[in-house]
């Protein structure tokens, strides 16, 4: 049986890594709006390379769509990336669980370890 020190470590990775699972989804309509403005922005795009404007109306035609296009990623990004980087916190904290619980009991396989964590977390 694993002490309770890293049963307790494990069902606070998953708790904390289920949450921001659960943040990440909530945001899922907001990112397929911006799916949708980032194909009207692509069409945009497509529309001003087609057109009949000269080389230089179209390059800042371009240059505007691609700055609201950056924009766009970058507010995605800042919305996702907290969540993103504590969830690669957590695999690096699973992973120095895993080697903590395997120096502590060598003979335990990953299936057991899981298995013991897993059966607390549905208690």
């Amino acid at each position: 049986m694993i002490s309770e020190q890293y049963i307790q470590e494990g069902l606070r990775i998953r708790r904390i890594y289920i949450q921001n699972l659960k943040e990440i989804l909530k945001l899922e309509p907001d990112i397929i709006k911006r799916k949708k403005d980032f194909d009207k922005i692509r069409e945009q795009m497509e529309n001003v390379v087609n057109s009949d404007l000269n080389e230089i109306r179209k390059s800042l035609e371009l240059d505007t769509r691609l700055l609201e296009l950056d924009k766009e990623i970058r507010n995605i990004q800042s919305t996702i990336k907290p969540h993103y980087d504590k969830i690669e916190e957590l695999k690096k904290d699973s992973d120095k669980l895993y080697l903590a619980i395997k120096e502590k009991y060598p003979n335990i396989t990953a299936k057991e370890i899981e298995k013991q964590i897993m059966s607390r977390a549905e208690e």
